[in-house]
């Protein structure tokens, strides 16, 4: 494992002292779930999913109260929840090829584990934890920050968090006499304290029958078919980001 996991401390731009570290980071609880059965005790990521969770809140928080001297405390708040939601956290972890190097169990691989948002997400902020207890915060920083440029992330989402409901954006830009908007939730995965909704909406032509559908992925119903409604405005031709 080592071994392996020598391309992803390139791609994030920092080799770990204590290996241990980074080997706990990608380990999942199915998979020390399975090994402990067998050889006693295994730790996983959860800890470090904790730890890493108030590291980047921290290290966002920080360059959102340098940057943005014009924002207000709720619209920080705001645009922090929506840089650091499961969905961004999950691209940042599969631009790095993360889910390649998880620790899963038999029956969460079999089950898709490896390409599940929460997963991911859950995973990448398990590893920026582990850099920080592995070289500090500084390192913490420039993995995140520099390596994996953060500021690209929070400025493509200053440009758009205060402007989200993508239900409303949908539902204004077809034709409603014409139409009809279903939303469903069609999957609930993780366990009830912890997760993740997948939702689908659709959009069918009254006269024609013809159906365009779209799925996003949530903590919370709302924000499922929020996630959903913008992927299919995108899908239409409507930008998401946009108020046409």
């Amino acid at each position: 494992m080592t071994d392996d996991i020598s391309g992803l401390e390139k791609c994030i731009g920092y080799s770990f002292h204590d290996r241990s570290l980074i080997v706990k980071a990608l380990t999942h609880t199915s998979y020390a779930n399975e090994k402990s059965s067998k050889h006693g005790r295994n730790e996983n990521n959860q800890r470090l999913e904790f730890l890493g969770d108030s590291v980047l809140s921290t290290i966002v928080s920080t360059y959102l109260y340098k940057h943005y001297g014009d924002m207000n405390e709720g619209s920080m708040s705001k645009l922090r929840a929506s840089v650091v939601c499961e969905s961004s956290l999950a691209e940042i972890a599969r631009k790095i090829c993360l889910q390649e190097y998880l620790l899963l169990g038999h029956g969460e691989e079999l089950s898709g584990g490896r390409n599940k948002p929460s997963i991911q997400a859950d995973a990448f902020e398990s590893l920026l934890a582990a850099v920080y207890l592995d070289g500090g915060f500084k390192a913490a920083v420039s993995v995140l920050m520099d390596t994996l440029d953060m500021p690209d992330y929070i400025k493509k989402h200053a440009a758009t968090y205060g402007d989200t409901d993508y239900k409303t954006k949908l539902q204004e830009s077809v034709n409603t006499s014409c139409t009809d908007i279903l939303y469903e939730i069609f999957n609930v995965d993780g366990p009830a304290h912890d997760c993740t909704y997948s939702a689908r909406v659709t959009v069918t032509d009254k006269q024609t029958g013809r159906k365009n559908s779209a799925e996003g992925t949530g903590r919370s119903k709302k924000d499922a078919e929020q996630h959903a409604a913008g992927v299919l405005l995108e899908k239409l031709g409507f930008s998401s980001s946009n108020n046409s």
